[in-house]
């Protein structure tokens, strides 16, 4: 039997927090939280915003457009500064 699961931006997955002491029935599905604010990444080393990821792409019939399906879990690159770069998220105005 297939299931169909809605493809999801790994970006946006928060996991459920379980109390220990609570009987889990079932395996917990990872919940897609919406950030209300836009933001955008930059390299935590020099501050620029021209960042690239290698990643594969995935078509929505239901959402209609492109969704992230693997990071292949490869480090982001900054262009400016040359180098692998941990990111930090800045709120847009």
């Amino acid at each position: 039997m297939l299931r169909r699961v809605k493809l999801m931006n790994p970006f946006e997955i928060v996991q459920d927090r379980i109390a220990p002491d609570r009987p889990q029935p079932q395996p917990v599905e990872p919940k897609v939280v919406n950030r209300t604010a836009r933001a955008t990444p930059v390299c935590a080393a020099c501050g620029s915003d021209d960042i690239i990821c290698h990643a594969t792409a995935q078509w929505s019939n239901e959402a209609q457009e492109w969704q992230l399906a693997n990071t292949f879990n490869q480090p982001a690159r900054c262009n400016t500064c040359h180098s692998d770069c941990n990111l930090v998220w800045l709120t847009l105005n």
